[in-house]
């Protein structure tokens, strides 16, 4: 169990990584193509392949998504071993309406 203090620093990471829009839509993205690479991921949303792993990485260390290497690139996909990422994805795909 956490203690309380190692639990507020997990809160915290974790909601401080939801508060950019460019990472709110690639986690919705990662909810219709779960394991998609970064170069992929960066198509998808017409954005450049450092920022969407920068964005990525952000979300790796909080604890909301997790990393693959499949040869040279990184692919990404949720994180569902997490009960409140869980939750997350419930809210993005409108389960809780």
């Amino acid at each position: 169990m956490l203690t309380m203090t190692k639990r507020q620093e997990k809160l915290s990471k974790f909601f401080n990584s939801l508060g950019d829009p460019t990472r709110l839509e690639i986690l919705n993205t990662l909810t219709q193509y779960p394991g998609i690479c970064v170069s992929a991921l960066a198509d998808e949303l017409d954005l450049s392949v450092s920022a969407v792993s920068q964005q990525c990485k952000l979300m790796e260390l909080s604890g909301i998504l997790k990393r693959e290497r499949k040869g040279q690139r990184i692919c990404y996909q949720i994180n569902s071993e997490e009960h409140l990422v869980k939750r997350l994805v419930n809210l993005i795909q409108g389960g809780d309406k």
